[in-house]
């Protein structure tokens, strides 16, 4: 997780790839910040989220594919913590 004066903000893992770790916060502010971290980033860009909020995880994916970013995996790497992995689209 990477914080800047108290905000979340993506850290780059490669050229392309970028990691938002929004543990600890619930409903709205996961999505919220999840949102905006996209509309940063550039068309076809990876953002890899990690959460522990379970109405996140199952809310954020249609929210993101309904505004045309595209999911390319939801998982459970352990028992309390979900990663989504987000392709960007930009129109």
């Amino acid at each position: 997780m990477s914080r800047k004066d108290g905000k979340f903000q993506a850290r780059r893992i490669d050229e392309k790839r970028f990691e938002l770790d929004v543990r600890g916060l619930t409903c709205p502010y996961p999505q919220l910040i999840v949102t905006r971290t996209l509309n940063s980033l550039s068309s076809d860009d990876i953002l890899e989220v990690i959460l522990d909020n379970p109405p996140s995880a199952r809310d954020i994916p249609p929210v993101l594919e309904a505004i045309g970013h595209k999911i390319s995996r939801v998982s459970r790497p352990d028992g309390s913590t979900w990663k989504i992995v987000v392709q960007t689209k930009k129109q």
